[in-house]
């Protein structure tokens, strides 16, 4: 089979470096370290039996971190902690020599030091242990932990580092100093004491100095390196393993041997043998004409999987149960993972290596970039779920990872690059483009940015800007197109007066017009609320800025009237649910900022537009027009009169007769068993209707009479051939008319008074 130009460079970088190292020990004389703790006093090593009695009734229950919590959980972690700020430390000349060599085996450069910062001092007794955990990265350059097991006799309580075949296991003794270092992601956990005390202190590792990308390594393996990541970049390839259409790679993903967080992402700060990786394909890139970025994953996998000593399907033969099957189902694990279902990879923040500066982007990443697919299983997620089996689907294990990623890519495709995965970034590189009198530079990248912009509401200043800057109505069109009028905030008006002014009223009503007819799929109904609350200053702000500002507020105003007058039409029905009124009444705060801004800006079409219309409603939306009515506010004169001409016409109505049960039918459904019920519902005598019909239709009918809170009971009689529904119209009909007419009346005293 014949590699890629990709699995040849990771064939390459796993030759060069082999296994990660994660750790380091050493060891000393035990008059290296000064040990004392107030209240008890010095503490001499090796430990005495009294000193050590004397620690643990010093001493406390162990906390551990989980997520962002701080618990006490013996199951978990049982040990005793004595109190760190009654602990006092100091350290031999030879300390030096120790930190160094430690610095030598975790693979960090000689230009680097590790500074020790006391974390803890603690005491194992007999049968006390800590699973295994990752420790959290406790200051901004804490890179690895330290732990010295002091000497004192125990057997038992090794810490064991690492994880599968690369476990490591240290031991102390009583008589010398036993240090063990770690990265802070790596895996470890402290075995069960069996006898006598396990004592330690442990620190955090500080790095001073920065770890910056080095290229070490042989002449014939950088040349091997920049050669197959030319290749990568020159070959193309098929963009799926089910596709016959080939595309050449944009980009180049090489996952690192450790984890970072977000916080403690660094070009100053890899651990190990990551900052020779980087070195090394940093160095390749340069040479070719790359960009080289330091990214945060998150990698979401979905595994055919079930818990061990779990009842288990299988869907190909007989099911099986573990004989001692007693444990409950958790989604802590442990799983046995079969094959993997499915998987993806998204870049979530990256640090550029020239600037240093950071930003959150959103990138998929596919296969065909990934220099080798890394075992995200050696890691911890930091979330998993378990599904079991369901019938259809199930026994799945979705988990999701935070690793590192180096990403290289070509700069003459930079720009493109990064506009896909932060649209935020390239729409201001167009302005300081622009506003450095490059104006037909920012122009010609307008069209490599159009495909990924999908503006956000946080996005709309950035592509104002941009649009104010690139002096041209066309790139301008490109720039804000994707935009929904319900993104707009008071604070853009400003930056959208200046761009109507700049390209006219005929191009401001032309863009507005867009935004109207965009879809709203991707849009909260928050975002439409806060529109419509911020309309009046949006549009009073560009009334006053000038005449293409001016006309393009009236049409804003205009466009926003025919919006919620068709969102309120779309909630009236003859007999509304309480969702349906519920959804009016929150239109009426719209309806009355609306009145608003047309005041604000003396919007007089639109404003006669609404008075010819409010007469000819559905008397279904009176529920909107009677609670906006209420709310009050400027321009509300004209609801105000329409509503009270409504609730005099309500309330001149004859009651409704004791003998009439007629009730209005929702006009939702045209079916032939639709007819039959509304001709039910409307009849003004018949209370009853029994109804012999087959299971299918009376569920139908069910639902119908449910969703349209109708005040008719349905019950299935059981007999005969098929079932019969039994309807019964109920006397909350005219109990809710009676509440209605309440109402009406209040409402009229109030607006009217």
């Amino acid at each position: 089979m014949t590699l890629t130009p990709r699995e040849r460079l990771a064939a390459v970088l796993d030759r060069q470096f082999g296994k990660t190292v994660c750790a380091a020990t050493a060891s000393a004389k035990s008059d290296l370290l000064h040990l004392g703790v107030a209240g008890i006093g010095p503490i001499g090593l090796p430990v005495t039996p009294a000193r050590a009695k004397q620690l643990r009734e010093h001493a406390a229950p162990a906390k551990y971190g989980k997520g962002t919590e701080t618990l006490t959980d013996a199951s978990v972690r049982d040990t005793w902690e004595v109190p760190r700020e009654t602990v006092q430390v100091s350290w031999g000349t030879e300390f030096a020599d120790v930190l160094a060599s430690i610095r030598d085996d975790l693979g960090l450069p000689p230009t680097c030091t590790l500074r020790p910062e006391l974390h803890s001092l603690l005491v194992y007794e007999r049968g006390q242990f800590f699973l295994p955990h990752q420790d959290s990265e406790k200051h901004d350059g804490m890179v690895a932990t330290l732990v010295v097991v002091l000497p004192h006799r125990h057997t038992g309580g090794e810490l064991v580092i690492g994880s599968g075949k690369e476990k490591m296991e240290v031991r102390g003794n009583d008589h010398d100093l036993v240090f063990a270092a770690f990265y802070a992601d790596t895996h470890h956990e402290v075995k069960q004491v069996r006898t006598g005390t396990r004592i330690c202190l442990t620190f955090n590792l500080v790095l001073e100095g920065g770890t910056r990308p080095r290229a070490t390594g042989s002449q014939s393996a950088m040349d091997e390196i920049e050669r197959h990541l030319r290749e990568h970049f020159a070959t193309p390839v098929p963009q799926n393993p089910y596709s016959r259409e080939l595309a050449t790679p944009d980009r180049l993903v090489y996952f690192l041997a450790h984890e970072y967080t977000e916080r403690g992402l660094d070009w100053d700060r890899l651990k190990g043998q990551d900052a020779v990786v980087a070195g090394l394909l940093g160095d390749a890139a340069q040479r070719l004409g790359c960009r080289t970025m330091l990214a945060l994953t998150e990698v979401h996998e979905t595994w055919d999987a079930y818990p061990e000593n779990e009842y288990r399907h299988d869907p190909w033969g007989d099911d099986f149960e573990d004989e001692d099957d007693d444990e409950p189902d958790s989604d802590d694990g442990p799983y046995q993972l079969n094959d993997l279902i499915d998987g993806e990879t998204r870049l979530v923040h990256w640090i550029d290596e020239e600037t240093g500066i950071g930003e959150g982007i959103e990138l998929d990443v596919s296969d065909i970039e990934v220099c080798e697919p890394p075992d995200h299983a050696l890691h911890e997620p930091y979330e998993q779920s378990y599904e079991g089996y369901m019938g259809n689907w199930g026994n799945t294990l979705d988990r999701w990872y935070r690793r590192v990623a180096l990403v290289i890519f070509p700069m003459q495709r930079e720009f493109a690059i990064r506009a896909e995965a932060s649209t935020q970034w390239a729409l201001e590189q167009l302005a300081e483009l622009a506003g450095h009198g490059d104006a037909d530079g920012a122009r010609a990248r307008v069209s490599e940015l159009a495909p990924w912009i999908v503006s956000s509401t946080q996005e709309l200043s950035a592509a104002l800007t941009a649009a104010l800057a690139v002096d041209d109505a066309a790139s301008a069109t490109l720039l804000l197109d994707q935009i929904h009028t319900a993104q707009l905030r008071a604070e853009n008006a400003p930056q959208f007066a200046a761009v109507a002014e700049k390209y006219g009223a005929a191009w401001a009503e032309a863009i507005v017009g867009i935004w109207a007819t965009r879809t709203e799929n991707r849009l909260h109904r928050t975002d439409e609320h806060t529109w419509y609350e911020q309309l009046p200053e949006f549009c009073t702000i560009l009334h006053t800025a000038g005449p293409a500002a001016g006309a393009t507020a009236a049409t804003l105003i205009a466009q926003a009237w025919r919006k919620l007058l068709s969102t309120a039409q779309a909630h009236a029905r003859p007999w509304p649910t309480r969702h349906q009124t519920q959804a009016l009444e929150n239109l009426a705060s719209h309806l009355t900022w609306l009145l608003a801004a047309i005041e604000a800006c003396d919007a007089a079409p639109t404003r006669e537009q609404i008075a010819l219309t409010l007469p000819k409603l559905d008397e279904a939306l009176t529920t909107w027009l009677r609670t906006a009515a209420r709310i009050g506010g400027s321009g509300t004169d004209i609801l105000i009169e329409e509503t009270a001409r409504r609730l005099r016409a309500r309330l001149a109505r004859p009651r409704r007769a004791d003998d009439d049960w007629s009730i209005p039918a929702p006009a939702d459904c045209g079916c032939e068993l639709c007819a039959q019920l509304d001709a039910f519902l409307a009849d003004r005598e018949q209370r009853l209707l029994e109804w012999p019909i087959a299971t299918a239709s009376r569920s139908h009918i069910h639902q119908r009479i449910d969703s349209a809170e109708l005040p008719v009971s349905h019950v299935t009689r059981r007999q005969g051939r098929p079932y019969t529904l039994v309807l019964a119209k109920q006397d909350t009909l005219f109990a809710r008319e009676h509440e209605e007419r309440r109402r009406d009346e209040a409402d009229l005293n109030a607006l009217t008074p």
